[in-house]
């Protein structure tokens, strides 16, 4: 097996990164700016050796793909395990500022710090660290070398902290990883799959797993 490269693209600033009215869930577009980031990461990507992309279901990962693809003329395969953590559908598209709703989002918020507590049919940190430790997974499986996935910020620092510590994360360990580690809108993220073999080859010591070579680079952005 060759070694497997990995890249992640964090999706264009969207309407509900610059304070949305309503909780949009999956249906946020990008911005003017975002989509700026997307043309700029795009002709980034477009310099690299991809055999895949792929993007989350939600639209700004989608629409963020969508310029890639025309860089690099590959068709965007859409997979629903990449997306970002699943809001509860009560709040889905009822007014930010409204009290009962604020009051969910933040139980909700908590639920990724703090061991089995669930909020409505929101994801929560077990959910969470499940679907990206399959996605990473899935992505070790895929026959091809180069891959390229545009995802999102929580997702992201999911991954990052699964990778430098381990399926046994715990939801102290994710918080510390997550409030100190910050990924930009449109930051490029680089991971390497490496065989026990490959690894040998490099530095002597037996391993096999994910690599992090890269985290939220965005010179693109100048």
């Amino acid at each position: 097996m060759k070694m497997k490269t990995v890249y992640f693209v964090r999706h264009g600033e969207s309407e509900a990164n610059v304070g949305a009215e309503v909780f949009l869930g999956e249906r946020s577009t990008l911005t003017k700016r975002g989509q700026e980031q997307a043309r700029f990461i795009a002709r980034r990507c477009a310099k690299l050796p991809i055999d895949l992309l792929i993007a989350s279901t939600a639209i700004r990962a989608r629409e963020t793909a969508e310029a890639i693809s025309r860089e690099i003329e590959k068709e965007v395969e859409i997979l629903e395990m990449f997306t970002e953590r699943k809001l509860p559908t009560e709040i889905l598209e009822k007014p930010r500022g409204d009290a009962e709703s604020e009051k969910v989002y933040s139980r909700w918020l908590t639920a990724f710090y703090q061991d089995g507590l669930r909020v409505g049919d929101g994801e929560n940190f077990a959910d969470l660290k499940s679907r990206v430790s399959g996605a990473l997974k899935y992505l070790a499986q895929r026959n091809e070398s180069n891959i390229l996935v545009v995802t999102h910020g929580f997702f992201l620092h999911m991954t990052a902290a699964l990778v430098l510590l381990g399926d046994t994360l715990t939801s102290d360990e994710f918080t510390k990883v997550s409030r100190t580690v910050w990924m930009d809108n449109s930051g490029l993220t680089k991971l390497e799959y490496r065989t026990a073999k490959e690894k040998k080859r490099v530095d002597r010591l037996p391993y096999e797993g994910w690599i992090l070579r890269m985290w939220n680079d965005h010179a693109h952005l100048g």
